[in-house]
């Protein structure tokens, strides 16, 4: 197989109440965070958890992810943790009307994770005056080496091309962008190469 070009990653939300008193990682000992169950997000969650030593430092709410919002706005939870594209319509919920921070993970945190960095812009969620940097998985569209060259360069400028149109009705394609394309690992179709030639877009060696 050879990749495309990438979508919407899916990306790590810790989200706090503001009155929790959590600002970071640390902050959350004792803290009741809801994760969900057997979801992405509740297994990545629990991993970084243990990961960032707090396995056992956190209660954790017995509910479904599907209650977080309501759960968080009557003060039931400190916080929540949801993995999706951004910005999480569960995380833009949470954020109208109630105060909540979500949490920014350190470079050394980051590593520990073994995801990629993702940076969440000021202001994508209300109240968010700084941007947030987390971890997330990256998604690829991929082709067979069967596709043509010429078939997989139309997809790609496609997609490219349209990609703003597309994120008018669904705003998570906005946070693709052409450093995205630093994530995928293995190679790149040679028709997609071609058009990012064209583009400007960065592309490593070991890429092609």
């Amino acid at each position: 197989v050879r990749a495309l070009f990438p979508i919407p990653s899916l990306t790590m939300h810790f989200v706090m109440r503001s009155d929790s008193g959590a600002a970071d990682f640390a902050g959350l000992e004792g803290k009741t965070i809801l994760l969900g169950k057997g979801s992405f997000g509740a297994k990545e969650g629990e991993k970084y958890l243990d990961l960032f030593g707090l396995g056992g430092k956190v209660e954790l709410a017995d509910a479904e992810l599907s209650n977080a919002v309501a759960a968080l706005k009557n003060g039931q939870i400190d916080g929540f943790v949801t993995a999706g594209s951004w910005p999480a319509p569960n995380v833009i919920e949470a954020a109208a009307g109630t105060d909540v921070n979500v949490l920014s993970l350190s470079d050394e945190q980051l590593a520990l994770t073994k995801r990629d960095k993702t940076v969440i812009p000021a202001g994508t969620y209300s109240g968010q005056d700084e941007d947030i940097t987390t971890a997330s998985l990256s998604v690829v569209a991929f082709a067979t080496t069967e596709m043509e060259d010429e078939t997989a360069y139309q997809l790609t400028k496609t997609f490219w091309e349209q990609k703003a149109k597309m994120g008018e009705s669904s705003s998570w394609w906005n946070g693709v962008s052409p450093d995205m394309l630093g994530n995928i690992a293995g190679k790149i179709h040679p028709g997609a190469l071609r058009y990012y030639a064209e583009a400007g877009f960065p592309v490593r060696d070991d890429q092609r």
